[in-house]
């Protein structure tokens, strides 16, 4: 999911390298269809495609649920996959607070509760999700999208807890800056990473009961100055 860009993008070459058969799933059919080319050509596998809107919660679904049908047997799912608006403020409008929730959350745990029945029944198989530090701790900017983002946690944590005993891996990546579109021409307090660096770090713990894991590494330690800074001192922030 989110696979046209970034991360997604990223995740889409190294898992075609690997001889992996693929559906992509993003909302811009051009891009997808280019994407899909190319692996096609250069990794000779098997590439589907479906051009879905993740803000039309129902449709998204139906559309992958009718593609896997086609398609066979998945043993993994990857959600790099996300929405913000910088004038996430705590005044969006009712439509763009509901299409930063269903893109960040809703259709993650709705498309995991329509596979979970045959992934759970495999001898391996994955599900790996992206979080952000922007769940660390609420401030006044991307309100919505870090109330998702904290939603997700909770979900990927009792999915795990769930899964538990079983061949179903559930790993969730908070991560720090990534060089995006998102991330471009800003002025940030930490360094970014690129989508590749991130995607080898998912192939090097597949298969690893990891749970929640901060990349880069660093950001652990900023986290927890974060969370335990008083309330105080953390209401004259601005960031």
């Amino acid at each position: 999911m989110g696979a046209s860009a970034g991360v997604g993008r990223a995740i889409c070459e190294a898992l075609g390298a690997c001889g992996a058969a693929l559906i992509l799933v993003a909302s811009d059919e051009r891009d997808l269809d280019a994407l899909a080319s190319h692996l096609r050509l250069v990794y000779n596998v098997d590439v589907q495609t479906v051009a879905a809107d993740a803000t039309r919660l129902t449709e998204f679904i139906e559309k992958i649920s009718q593609s896997v049908a086609a398609f066979g047997q998945i043993d993994s799912l990857y959600f790099p996959i996300g929405a913000s608006l910088a004038e996430d403020q705590g005044h969006l409008g009712l439509e763009d607070v509901a299409g930063i929730l269903n893109t960040n959350l809703t259709v993650v745990i709705g498309l995991i509760s329509c596979f979970l029945p045959q992934l759970i029944e495999l001898p391996q198989a994955h599900i790996v999700g992206f979080s952000s530090i922007a769940a660390i701790r609420g401030r006044k900017s991307n309100m919505v999208y870090s109330a998702a983002k904290r939603g997700l946690e909770a979900y990927f944590e009792s999915l795990r807890h769930l899964c538990a005993g079983t061949g179903l891996h559930v790993q969730l990546y908070r991560l720090g800056y990534v060089a995006t579109q998102q991330s471009y021409g800003k002025r940030l307090f930490f360094p970014v990473v690129s989508p590749w660096q991130v995607v080898h770090e998912v192939l090097n713990n597949q298969g690893r009961d990891i749970g929640v894991q901060f990349f880069p590494r660093y950001w652990v330690l900023i986290a927890r100055l974060v969370s335990w800074l008083p309330w105080a001192i953390y209401k004259k922030l601005d960031f």
